[in-house]
């Protein structure tokens, strides 16, 4: 039998939704609430951040929140991706922008 704990009635969900279209229980809050922040930012007219500490809100970061979409990109569902794109206008990182990858000491150690 599976547990309804912490499950949101039909109206409490309607509810929510109403409020925020884009809200979804399955993604982590501080990602909602990034995103949020960063669509206040562009609503006020100012441009997307991208750089961290470039902007501060509400304690949050937006342009390290940014630049972490970016780069984790394939890691976001596909609404996400979509809600970056045409919501925040947030394009994934390109190649020559990602860090290189992180090598072990074994990777190390083989290539001298």
């Amino acid at each position: 039998m599976e547990s309804s704990a912490g499950a949101l009635s039909d109206e409490r969900r309607e509810q929510l939704e109403e409020t925020d279209a884009s809200w979804c229980p399955a993604w982590p809050v501080t990602w909602q609430r990034c995103f949020h922040l960063v669509r206040m930012h562009l609503d006020a007219g100012k441009a997307l951040p991208t750089t961290a500490g470039e902007v501060l809100r509400q304690g949050e970061d937006p342009g390290r929140w940014v630049r972490l979409v970016r780069l984790g990109w394939g890691q976001l569902t596909t609404v996400q991706q979509w809600l970056c794109e045409q919501v925040l206008g947030i394009q994934p990182a390109t190649e020559d922008e990602k860090p290189p990858p992180r090598r072990t000491q074994a990777d190390k150690w083989a290539m001298s």
